[in-house]
């Protein structure tokens, strides 16, 4: 799965100048922090080369009502920090509501998400974990990451996040489904 990841940013690289700014941009260009920053076109473009099969039809479907996904890792413990009071300011002045947390010895993961046109949409998906460095060792990207902030903005069908997650087998999707309004 971490290969497909690194896939597609190093493809989307090319479009990332155009995404949306956040308060987290803040991290974006610190030496000590990977940002992968996706914008509406490259969503869009990606919509229009899906393939043929039901899945990337799925898929092209979800992707075209999306605004920019961005993501913000780092190792160090004190960026780590910053990351996590500004995830909390954002909180307190967003109108962001928590979908649901994992807090366990292996990390600390939280979802919040901001209300969209009926119970299956969302405008905002933001995710933030912490605590993963201790477990990352030796993983295939050879980084140990202390925290990860993921903001992904637009037309958010959780209903088809969650499926597509679950058919990729990504870990923690099945509490998108149980989890939603």
């Amino acid at each position: 799965m971490k290969k497909i990841i690194l896939i597609i940013a190093i493809v989307l690289v090319p479009f990332l100048g155009n995404a949306q700014t956040s308060v987290f941009d803040k991290f974006d260009g610190n030496d000590e922090v990977t940002t992968i920053a996706v914008s509406k076109k490259a969503f869009q473009l990606m919509a229009k080369f899906g393939g043929g099969s039901e899945e990337a039809k799925e898929y092209a479907e979800m992707v075209e009502n999306l605004d920019g996904l961005k993501v913000f890792t780092t190792e160090s413990k004190a960026i780590a920090l910053d990351m996590q009071s500004t995830v909390k300011s954002y909180l307190k002045s967003s109108k962001l509501e928590e979908l649901f947390r994992v807090d366990d010895k292996e990390a600390n993961v939280r979802i919040y998400v901001k209300e969209g046109k009926d119970d299956d949409h969302v405008k905002e998906m933001l995710m933030f974990v912490n605590g993963i460095g201790k477990h990352m060792e030796g993983s295939d990207l050879g980084r140990n990451a202390e925290a990860v902030i993921l903001s992904l903005t637009g037309d958010i069908d959780l209903n088809k996040i969650g499926e597509l997650t679950e058919k990729f087998n990504i870990q923690g999707a099945e509490h998108l489904n149980k989890s939603k309004k």
